[in-house]
């Protein structure tokens, strides 16, 4: 596994659309959740709940959009294809709001690299060393970019 995805490990072995499950033509319901947050959301993830993770985060993003909020939901989105611009939205807002989001960095930087745009990868991970220059997933992501050359 690439040294800057270590941080969505858990996420990443969960992931699955679950949409999937609900029957064509039918919409599933959207629940409401009165105490969203993010922790929640996480919580959902790690209990493989992960329709329920997403559409709590979707509330909380556009309710009250939160750096952290925006990049929980993209780790959900970035995998599945259908979901791919959405993250990259997300995570594009998200590194507006907080420009020093190393975790959205390192998501946009394995974004860009499922899309096989290494230049843009390493442009992000360069952006977290520029603000933390001992952040060593980011370093080792670059130097891994730099030997594939």
């Amino acid at each position: 596994m690439e040294p800057y995805t270590t941080c969505f490990q858990e996420a990443a072995a969960l992931r699955q659309d679950q949409d999937q499950n609900v029957a064509p033509g039918r919409e599933p319901e959207e629940p409401a959740f009165s105490h969203a947050s993010v922790p929640l959301a996480k919580q959902f993830i790690a209990a493989g709940e992960l329709r329920k993770a997403r559409l709590m985060l979707e509330q909380l993003v556009e309710q009250a959009p939160d750096a952290d909020a925006l990049v929980t939901l993209a780790a959900l989105e970035i995998d599945n294809p259908k979901r791919q611009p959405d993250a990259l939205e997300h995570l594009k807002r998200a590194i507006e709001m907080a420009p020093q989001h190393t975790e959205g960095w390192l998501l946009l930087a394995n974004y860009w690299g499922l899309k096989g745009q290494a230049d843009k990868q390493r442009r992000c991970l360069e952006k977290i060393l520029s603000y933390d220059k001992n952040n060593r997933d980011a370093r080792d992501a670059v130097e891994l970019l730099v030997t594939r050359k």
